[in-house]
């Protein structure tokens, strides 16, 4: 595997620990959950910002170590392609089902949380599609 491939790995592990996070609070596990539109979105940005620091911070630390370790080889990159397609396939049928509950009588918060956790379940499935293909050879 190479640094590319960690690096993109790593960093969307990272993003779906502080969901994880996020969503911990919303089941009441770790704290308490965002309970107005500002606080959700300040939250949600915070993430977010948090997230593109560090990326270009890593990204800029192994830039300097080797030019080339960013990036991908061809192989990667078929691999990236063709999880990039399952993930697109898994948010339309995500946010398919998220309108279909919407009908029901939902808050905007849980309208919200709904798709964040669309996006964070469609990261989880491109990650391990990845590291399939990247273990069976493709």
């Amino acid at each position: 595997m190479s640094t590319h491939f960690k690096l993109i790995i790593s960093l969307s592990l990272g993003l779906l620990t502080l969901f994880g996070w996020h969503f911990a609070t919303v089941f009441g596990l770790l704290g308490t959950a965002p309970a107005t539109q500002t606080d959700f979105f300040i939250r949600i940005g915070f993430i977010i910002s948090l997230f593109i620091v560090i990326s270009v911070i890593t990204s800029i630390l192994v830039a300097n170590k080797d030019e080339n370790a960013i990036l991908p080889d061809e192989r990667e990159e078929k691999i990236e392609l063709k999880t990039d397609r399952i993930g697109v396939i898994s948010l339309y049928i995500g946010l398919i089902i998220v309108m279909w509950f919407a009908f029901t009588p939902m808050t905007p918060m849980q309208v919200a949380n709904s798709i964040l956790a669309v996006v964070s379940i469609t990261e989880i499935i491109k990650i391990a599609y990845g590291l399939f293909l990247l273990k069976r050879g493709v």
